[in-house]
Formats: structure tokens, C-alpha cells, sequence
């Protein structure tokens, strides 16, 4: 498919889903769209994984597909209310349950460093997307990191991961976001990679600061504690100097776990 498609928007309410909205599709994706067990296990699956009370801002899971490959899940402010969030999945992708789980604490991370407790939440950029003067007025207006959602608080996750692994190599990342040419841009991207390959937990995390925070989260969770030498495992590291996320990695590995052996 060359397209994504909604199929179905469920409400979250606590660890349940309910009033299934249905999206008129095709009849090539009506086996999708109609098989409610799937799309039940998958957000199962992620209720028992992430506890409740850690993703209370988690108000929809939308059902999606863009064909076999692809995107697997993504998270998006609600279109009514920019502090809360929708988690969407493609559910033609989710048979690997090792890439859906990585996938899922990874999409978790943005929702831990995103929140409206970590970020000042810019409700106009939200609502006027195509503003650029807008959006270049409250880049340069905060002096933490604009994530694209809002401005930074300075005692976020998000910042203080900036601050520490970003801020002497954003400037030169930042100029090749601006490269119009796509061929001249992923050379760009490449290069700027290689050059500091150490420096990343996986070649995705180079493409933003939200990414690679989001990356090495997800390595923070899945991953045996590093020993620090190179700067890709001090991100890891990163993560154990807060209590509650290393309380919160624990609960999260005993749930996984246990649901992971009885889905294999």
C-alpha cells in the first residue's frame, strides 16, 4: 500500500478499549479492520506492559495499516486536546512480537520525555501547523529545546539528555536539515552518522534529538546495564540516574516478560 489507512479508533479507558469507531475502508483491508481479537491481544499486550498510572495522558488507540513493512506503531497528540496522546498501530505488522515489543517502549519513550509535565505544550503551533514564523518564533524563543511540541522544561528528560549528548553536535545537524535535495540530504545524514557511529544505539536514532531518546530508552529497558565506554551506552546509562525510571524499567520488564512467553 502506498497509503496509511485508519481502520479503527478506540477510546482508552484505564487498562480497557471501547466504542470502536469504524473507518470506511476498502474491501482489501475489511480482514484487517474486522479482526477485533488481533487488535485486542496487540493493546492487551501494551496495557500489561506499561502500567496504568504511567499513561494516563494515553487517551486513543488507533488502529492503522500501511501494508506488510512500513511504519509499525507511532504516537500523535489528539486532534481536541494537545496534552493528550493516541497511540497507533499497524496491525498487518505486529506478528514479530520481539520488533512490536521493542517498537511499543520505544513509542512509550516519547510519551515519557513528551508529556505536558516535560514539556511546555505550544497549543498554537498545535492548532496552525503551517505557520512557519510561528514555529521559527518559538524555536528561538526557548532556551531549553523546542521538541516540536512545546518548549522544554529545564528539569526534563528530554533537556537534560539534550544538554548532555546533543548540544555540541546539534548545530551541525541542524544545517542539514535543511538540504531541499533528498539524495544530498541522506549522504549528509549518513556522513554526520558515521562520523560519530559510537555515539548512537542504532543508526535511527541519528535522526533527531527526540529520536535518539526515545532509541536509547528502549535500550534502557530491553538491554543488560552498560559499562559506559562510548557515549551511545553513557546514553543508556543516562536513564539510571532517575529513580522512578529505574523503578518503572523494572515493572515494565516483569510484565513484558511473563506476557511475552505466553504470546510466543
Amino acid at each position: 500500500l502506498d497509503d496509511e489507512y485508519i481502520l479503527v479508533k478506540y477510546q482508552i479507558n484505564g487498562d480497557e478499549i471501547a466504542a470502536p469507531e469504524y473507518e470506511s475502508v476498502g474491501a482489501d483491508l475489511k480482514s484487517y479492520q474486522d479482526d477485533t481479537a488481533t487488535q485486542e491481544q496487540i493493546w492487551d499486550y501494551y496495557a500489561a506492559m506499561i502500567p496504568q498510572n504511567a499513561r494516563s495522558f494515553l487517551t486513543n488507540y488507533i488502529v492503522i495499516t500501511d501494508g506488510l513493512g512500513g511504519g509499525l506503531a507511532a504516537v500523535e497528540q489528539t486532534p481536541d486536546d494537545p496534552t493528550l496522546w493516541m497511540l497507533n498501530v499497524d496491525i498487518a505488522d505486529t506478528a514479530n512480537i520481539e520488533e512490536l515489543t521493542f517498537t511499543l517502549i520505544h513509542e512509550y519513550g516519547h510519551l515519557l520525555t513528551l508529556n505536558e509535565k516535560q514539556v511546555d505544550v505550544d497549543e498554537y503551533i498545535f492548532n496552525n501547523p503551517d505557520d512557519e514564523d510561528a514555529y521559527l518564533d518559538a524555536v528561538d524563543n526557548c532556551a531549553t529545546y523546542f521538541t516540536g511540541e512545546g518548549c522544554s522544561y529545564s528539569s526534563s528528560y528530554f533537556y537534560r539528555f539534550y544538554d548532555r549528548f546533543w548540544r555540541d553536535i546539534y548545530a551541525e545537524w541542524d544545517d542539514i536539515q535543511y538540504i531541499e535535495d533528498d539524495n544530498e540530504y541522506y549522504d549528509a545524514m549518513d556522513d554526520f552518522y558515521f562520523a560519530r557511529e559510537d555515539q548512537f544505539v542504532t543508526d535511527y536514532a541519528v535522526t533527531n534529538p527526540g529520536e535518539d531518546i526515545a532509541e536509547s530508552w528502549a535500550f534502557f529497558i530491553t538491554q543488560p546495564k552498560p559499562a559506559g565506554n562510548t557515549i551511545a551506552e553513557k546514553k543508556i546509562l543516562f536513564f539510571y540516574q532517575f529513580p522512578e525510571l529505574v523503578e518503572l524499567r523494572s515493572e515494565i520488564i516483569a510484565r513484558s516478560y511473563s506476557r511475552l512467553i505466553r504470546m510466543k
